[in-house]
């Protein structure tokens, strides 16, 4: 079982897989950003400390596996709020039940 060090260092390098992904946020306005930003960290943050009775290497490949989820779903409300305009009611339908598709299935592996 992981030290509360290791947990604090495992919790820390999640967030930075999150904070180093601007891109995922390019095409929000900083309110919306900073939303999307908490819940992404929220999301780490979780993965961080289910990896507690993880070793090392496990823990990492098991945070990055669950930091690459988050990212996508940041990457899918990005992409939908960056083509919001060009998006015909069916389309942002579509979109949508895309997004929780993604999210459901997230849920199901977990």
């Amino acid at each position: 079982m992981a030290g509360k060090v290791d947990l604090h260092a495992r919790r820390q390098r999640a967030a930075q897989m999150i904070l180093e992904s601007d891109s995922v946020t390019s095409a929000l306005e900083e309110d919306a950003a900073e939303v999307v930003l908490n819940w992404a960290l929220a999301q780490a943050e979780a993965y961080a400390l289910s990896s507690e009775d993880l070793g090392d290497e496990d823990a990492d490949r098991y945070i990055a596996q669950g930091v690459g989820k988050v990212r996508g779903m940041m990457s899918l409300v990005n992409d939908l709020v960056e083509e919001y305009d060009y998006l015909s009611p069916t389309d942002m339908v579509e979109r949508l039940t895309h997004l929780l598709s993604v999210a459901m299935e997230g849920q199901k592996k977990s």
